[in-house]
């Protein structure tokens, strides 16, 4: 695993590095940031959803705003996306890395297609692929994990 990207990666968060310690606990954190980046770019494209009234959309934020936060979203969950691909190791690991580098790679498209196109119905499909990851990845003993 390239833990110093990684690691570098995290610092640049606004969380304390000193918190994340092992392999485990960083793809962790990098999991559930990507989640979290994935669901706010959902959110984002249900703000402008022409189903919506324009007076909604101004109540949580202007359309500047929601397309800034949007941009910011996508571009840490496609640096996150980038992070988990580089950090997988095909030589101990080359099935699970490459289906891992699959799903990475989806969640990559659709995040770009669902920008483009303004679209959420393979975002969803991402995020409920990744949830199921990232569940996996929390029922995994630390001690067992020596690469991703």
């Amino acid at each position: 695993m390239n833990n110093d990207f990684n690691i570098n990666l995290y610092k640049k968060s606004q969380q304390s590095s000193n918190s994340v310690k092992t392999p485990h606990e960083i793809v962790r954190f990098l999991m559930e940031n990507l989640l979290k980046s994935m669901k706010n770019i959902h959110n984002c494209i249900n703000l402008v959803d022409e189903s919506l009234e324009e007076a909604e959309v101004q109540k949580k934020m202007s359309k500047k705003e929601l397309a800034a936060f949007k941009s910011k979203n996508a571009s840490k969950a496609l640096t996150i996306i980038y992070s988990l691909q580089v950090s997988l190791d095909f030589d101990k690991t080359p099935e699970i890395s490459r289906n891992l580098f699959q799903l990475y790679e989806f969640c990559r498209i659709q995040i770009i297609n669902s920008l483009l196109k303004k679209t959420k119905t393979g975002l969803i499909k991402a995020i409920e692929a990744l949830k199921e990851i990232l569940e996996g990845w929390l029922n995994i003993s630390p001690g067992k994990t020596q690469s991703v």
